[in-house]
């Protein structure tokens, strides 16, 4: 009977002596320290199948022959499968593409080309099954034990051959040309260890997760990409073994400005202002469907790029010799991000598979994690600018760890000067409000009631207070705010109603930079002011004045969260130094990465209340601005002892130590 087993790492007839077999152990154990990132193994498997279907059909030429790869997920037995009709391999490629530094790829042509990414397959993991047909040899095997052997320096564990295995792939038996191969993440070192660790359980959180993490969202270049899609079928199978697939997608980025509503081409509104000055127009008048935008947008060709930094030789000479194009989403808020990974990718609470930062490309696919755009400005906009720098052919350092010094110093120019070039055009973007964006649909005016309802229904608002608003004891607001439209509307009934005494409004902005002026009073009757528990909670303990007082003009930020005010702070889009009061409906959490709290609705602290109706002073170093939040009022008014546990809790001392 034929022998159909051999030794991957013996591609000669050079006697494999120990010392050969330790060395080659070594230089596998060092690629394997190498790859360190929770998607590598996903990662190189894909490119290689992305690479074999190119192959097919820039060499083969056939007609009518659709790229197609087939990816299986098994949450049941911890494994990936994936098959390709590619190019497949030949007998010689087959029996020595595990070993290192060994590679049948065409540099630009290709997504990887150094020879480490195949026996990282081989041997980080304990188990591969592998298979090919169609290119002149046909074989399917398994290499059991390789990371096992890898980390043995006892000489216990025997080194791992290939042997002919004959179970049934269902992706493989399909296609009369192309390859396949399944990882089973088993034993000790291996990552991920468990496929549960992303909490992705469907084909459409999966997807998510490979098209913006690994080669499958491939990037296509601006300039003279006349490829063809590659098409693939996601299969998940969960832990009790039921099966769900999503068929027929195509391998692309998911682009930010593709999967959010409401977001802008950049360039589509630079070309509207060419025109109205080639017509005579004002230029400056932009139309309404350019503006209150979720995001941003520009692509950038080589040529654009070497205007941003005309006299930096070392950048352009970069940006030259690989060929450099980029992308760049600006969005109005970071919450825009939370959304999309809570609410469209649906993957774990926390987890951000789509976020701010710079992401490094090459020959077509990304490489690495994001990085932090350096900003020394405006710092907060480096969240809220998700940016692509894309090279062609610049052969990333071994492994998956990342691109030269040099590349990446100019990749982060670049996303600086990008984000600069998006900071000016901030007037196309929503106002950050804080309130919880809606990037998925845009629903019609009957769903809208519909939503308003139930809202009104699930979050009514109430004042059970019935000193305030006699003699109905009713606020004309019956639902809790969603809005920061909301929160200013909740805000004036208060102030009408005598709820809250103390702050006189003179104007409010919808195009200034903050929204509107105030003046902080204490006017006749003086006892108006004076705390009461029952009839007059807001109060103040003991009058600062002995008769009526009037400040000077002072500036008004209203916000649906205060989180949204904290990053226009990060972002030095607004200064806290010109704030003096923040109206919102929810506090949020932002404020206690730079922040002191004190709660006026906490009793022990009411003698430090100084006008009527404040809820919170915020205090950072010598700056400080007073606060109302609307929410912890209501709840005040309805019961102040009631209270009084979660304000300690909250704002108390011992957050601090």
């Amino acid at each position: 009977m034929e022998n159909n087993s051999w030794d991957p790492l013996v591609t000669s007839k050079v006697t494999d002596t120990e010392v050969v077999s330790a060395a080659q152990k070594r230089e596998i154990k060092n690629i394997l320290k190498s790859y360190v990132g929770k998607y590598d193994s996903f990662s190189e498997l894909i490119q290689n199948s992305m690479d074999a279907v190119d192959k097919r059909e820039k060499d083969l030429k056939e007609k009518d022959y659709i790229k197609k790869i087939w990816i299986e997920i098994n949450l049941a037995e911890n494994s990936f499968t994936i098959a390709d009709n590619g190019i497949g391999f030949n007998e010689k490629e087959f029996k020595s593409f595990l070993a290192p530094n060994i590679s049948y790829k065409d540099g630009e042509k290709t997504r990887g080309n150094k020879g480490v990414g195949s026996t990282y397959i081989g041997y980080g993991f304990n188990y591969l099954e592998f298979g090919t047909k169609g290119n002149g040899h046909e074989f399917k095997g398994k290499l059991v034990g390789g990371r096992d052997w890898v980390e043995d320096f006892k000489g216990i564990k025997t080194r791992p051959v290939v042997t002919e295995c004959i179970d049934r792939n269902p992706y493989f038996d399909q296609i009369k040309r192309g390859a396949t191969f399944k990882i089973i993440f088993e034993g000790d070192n291996i990552r991920p260890k468990d496929l549960s660790w992303y909490t992705a359980k469907t084909p459409e959180q999966w997807f998510h997760l490979l098209l913006l993490k690994t080669p499958l969202g491939s990037i296509k270049y601006i300039d003279n990409d006349d490829t063809t899609p590659i098409v693939f079928d996601l299969n998940v199978v969960k832990k009790d073994g039921t099966l769900n697939t999503l068929k027929d997608i195509n391998a692309a980025y998911i682009f930010p400005h593709n999967a959010i509503k409401a977001s802008n081409s950049l360039k589509e509104v630079l070309m509207y202002q060419t025109k109205a000055i080639e017509a005579g127009r004002d230029s400056s008048a932009i139309p309404s469907r350019f503006k209150r935008a979720n995001g941003i947008y520009e692509f950038f060709t080589t040529d654009e790029i070497l205007k941003f930094r005309k006299n930096d030789e070392e950048f352009n000479e970069i940006i030259k010799l690989y060929k450099v194009e980029a992308y760049g989403y600006f969005t109005y808020s970071t919450a825009v991000w939370d959304q999309f990974n809570d609410s469209i990718a649906n993957l774990r609470k926390g987890y951000r598979v789509l976020r701010g930062g710079l992401q490094l490309a090459n020959n077509k696919m990304i490489q690495g994690e994001l990085i932090a755009i350096p900003l020394t400005s405006n710092i907060g906009y480096q969240n809220q600018c998700h940016i692509i720098v894309h090279f062609k052919d610049a052969d990333p350092d071994l492994g998956r760890k990342g691109f030269q010094p040099e590349l990446k110093d100019q990749a982060e120019k670049l996303s600086v000067a990008i984000v600069n070039r998006f900071k000016s055009w901030k007037i196309l973007l929503k106002s950050d409000t804080g309130a919880k964006p809606d990037i998925a649909k845009e629903i019609n005016l009957h769903q809208w009631i519909v939503a308003q309802v139930e809202h009104e229904t699930k979050f009514p608002l109430k004042l059970t207070n019935k000193n305030f608003f006699a003699p109905i004891n009713e606020i004309s607001i019956t639902s809790e705010p969603q809005s920061e439209q909301d929160t200013v509307v909740l805000f004036n009934q208060l102030i009408a109603g005598g709820v809250i005494r103390g702050i006189n409004l003179l104007a409010t902005s919808q195009v200034k930079q903050y929204d509107g002026i105030f003046k902080f009073v204490v006017k006749n009757p003086l006892k108006n002011h004076v705390y009461n528990k029952e009839n007059n909670p807001l109060g103040v303990e003991e009058l600062h004045h002995s008769s009526e007082f009037t400040s000077p003009p002072k500036v008004l930020e209203y916000k649906y969260n205060l989180d949204a005010l904290i990053r226009e702070f990060e972002s030095e889009y607004k200064s806290e130094k010109d704030i003096h009061l923040a109206i919102t409906w929810e506090m949020g959490t932002e404020w206690k990465k730079n922040y002191e709290a004190i709660s006026y609705l906490d009793l022990d602290n009411l003698h430090q209340r100084d006008f009527h109706g404040i809820t919170h002073l915020l205090t950072s170093g010598n700056t400080k601005f007073h606060v109302i939040v609307l929410k912890e009022l209501m709840e005040y008014l309805n019961d102040v002892d009631g209270v009084q546990e979660f304000q300690k809790e909250h704002y108390g001392d011992d957050l601090f130590i």
